[in-house]
């Protein structure tokens, strides 16, 4: 019965693995800077409701409301654009490498 490897496997010649250029970059997570653009912007409208003259309409917890949605989600939308930017830059400086593969076999030990 043959084997399942070929005759013209590299691996029964001997022949090493090619390395493949490889991109090395670090990356920024996305999560924390959605969450400090949100908390952000839920503090300036806090600051913006208690600087506001309470009106006779609307109370100060209902406009402190309403500034913290639509302030939040701008906070996010900047915390997003921030990420993007830091994101571009990191990934600029990043480094060309060369890596070579491993077998299957040799990573099992």
């Amino acid at each position: 019965m043959e084997s399942p490897r070929s005759a013209s496997s590299p691996r029964d010649h001997g022949n090493s693995p090619e390395p493949v250029e490889v991109s090395v970059s670090s990356s920024p997570k996305f999560w924390p800077f959605v969450g400090a653009g949100a908390v952000l912007g839920v503090l300036a409208a806090m600051f913006t409701a208690l600087a506001g003259d309470p009106g006779g309409e609307f109370t100060q917890g209902s406009v402190f409301g309403f500034f913290a949605v639509v302030f939040g989600l701008a906070g996010v939308l900047l915390g997003c654009i921030a990420f993007l930017i830091v994101d571009a830059v990191l990934r600029r400086r990043g480094r060309r490498a060369h890596a070579v593969p491993m077998d299957d076999d040799g990573a099992s030990n």
